[in-house]
């Protein structure tokens, strides 16, 4: 059976798509099975992965049907195999919202007829909340893990978030930098808050990020050892326990 894990914020510029990517390679990396479904219309989760070419064809693209996605599934130099958002409108984007609305189980249908292998974590990757197509992800997926950056704004739109996921969210804090005071006040407000939701791990503010990204890969592979590389293991190893058979995790634990 799969897993299915949706990723959201409710505020922008979080790093939904950044946290996907590196965590599902850092599970790559760890050789669990894991795939990534980008529903997320800036269609950028290719090149984190480490693709060199803008996938113009994917889920989110006009022509393509949900029965179709395995036409559009991509392997990727990080070993995730990747179901890209591909070029989109408006329309095809209300048209997807739609049928997620009216069939509650199409989504983990068409997900498992890909012949993934058992036991796969698969990340979607989403547009911002209260968007329909990411409510509908945070209603089918087993886990709902929301990117909160320690920020003004991040901490603002936290109410937002967990209201939006009905208590079944479990908060990531990104963009932590822990030699600004503030930053650090932010942080323990955000982690007040959500109390036991928030994940005991914090993804810092780092320039391997980005070197990351310049070079076209993963941390796993390009920045091996930069703290945030070792913020994605240990975010590897919380998620790996967390979605495990019969592994606990308090909210939001897999619905099995």
């Amino acid at each position: 059976m799969l897993t299915l894990i949706a990723v959201v914020s409710s505020a922008g510029g979080a790093g939904r798509s950044t946290v996907t990517a590196h965590l599902a390679a850092q599970l790559a990396h760890a050789r669990t099975p894991v795939a990534v479904l980008e529903l997320d219309a800036q269609n950028s989760i290719g090149a984190l992965l480490g693709l060199r070419e803008t996938c113009e064809q994917g889920v989110l693209s006009a022509g393509v049907a949900p029965d179709g996605w395995h036409t559009v599934l991509r392997d990727t130099p990080e070993g995730v195999p990747l179901l890209p958002a591909g070029r989109t409108d408006a329309k095809q984007l209300a048209a997807l919202g739609d049928w997620l609305r009216g069939d509650a189980g199409g989504l983990r249908r068409q997900l498992d007829a890909l012949g993934l292998p058992a036991g796969t974590r698969v990340f979607i990757d989403t547009q911002r909340l209260p968007d329909a197509i990411a409510q509908a992800a945070v209603v089918a997926a087993d886990r709902v893990l929301g990117v909160v950056p320690v920020t003004t704004t991040g901490y603002v739109t936290q109410v937002d978030l967990m209201a939006a996921c009905a208590g079944r969210v479990q908060m990531v804090p990104n963009l932590a930098a822990s030699n600004s005071p503030l930053n650090n006040d932010l942080l323990h407000l955000i982690q007040a808050r959500g109390g036991d939701a928030v994940v005991p791990v914090r993804i810092h503010r780092d320039d391997a990020l980005g070197m990351a990204a310049a070079k076209g890969g993963s941390l796993a592979r390009a920045a091996d050892g930069s703290q945030a590389a070792l913020d994605f293991i240990h975010l590897e190893a919380w998620l790996a326990r967390a979605t495990a058979p019969n592994g606990s995790g308090g909210q939001g634990d897999a619905r099995t």
